[in-house]
């Protein structure tokens, strides 16, 4: 038997009845299979891209509900403070921004968007108002019910670093609980 003849009386259907030698694969054949790999490759790689952009952008979501959560929590446990807006400590500011620790952030990326307070006597319902009328000598710890204004809608805004995802929050903060009680 010749190489290149089929064997056991076996031809490929060539009007001599020789068999035809392994062709192989044409350049444009290549070509096209290297151009579909590239492409199932491309999409591959876009789509695993994608989820980790997304993952990133979760986790930073995460990041911040706990940060702002953090902060409504600790302005909600500290105490009242009848002008927090001229405080020397810097009223809420210090304690809302130290939430920002939890996830190891600067504490810039917490902040006091408003500090509205409740005034009974603006409407007959009542409203919101950016001032609380209070003399600076009402602007003690001592300062009770016997004021206007007892109730402080605080917004707090908290911003990532990473992708600028932002989210805000109202507390609102009273003083109706008396300074003492006694048994």
């Amino acid at each position: 038997m010749r190489a290149g003849e089929p064997e056991h009386g076996e031809t490929d259907g060539t009007p001599d009845g020789r068999a035809r030698p392994d062709v192989g694969t044409t350049l444009v054949e290549v070509v096209v299979a290297i151009t579909l790999i590239g492409a199932f490759v491309g999409v591959l790689l876009s789509g695993l891209w994608t989820v980790i952009r997304i993952s990133k952008f979760s986790d930073d979501q995460a990041k911040v509900e706990a940060v702002i959560g953090s902060a409504a929590d600790r302005l909600a446990n500290y105490a009242y403070i009848p002008c927090p807006a001229t405080a020397a400590n810097g009223g809420y500011l210090p304690i809302v921004q130290a939430a920002a620790g939890t996830v190891d952030w600067a504490g810039t990326t917490v902040s006091i968007d408003s500090i509205l307070y409740w005034s009974p006597a603006t409407s007959s319902t009542g409203s919101w108002t950016a001032s609380n009328n209070l003399a600076s000598s009402q602007c003690s710890q001592s300062v009770g019910l016997t004021t206007s204004k007892t109730l402080q809608r605080v917004t707090i805004r908290v911003v990532s670093p990473q992708t600028g995802y932002t989210r805000t929050i109202q507390v609102v903060k009273n003083n109706v609980f008396p300074k003492s009680v006694s048994a």
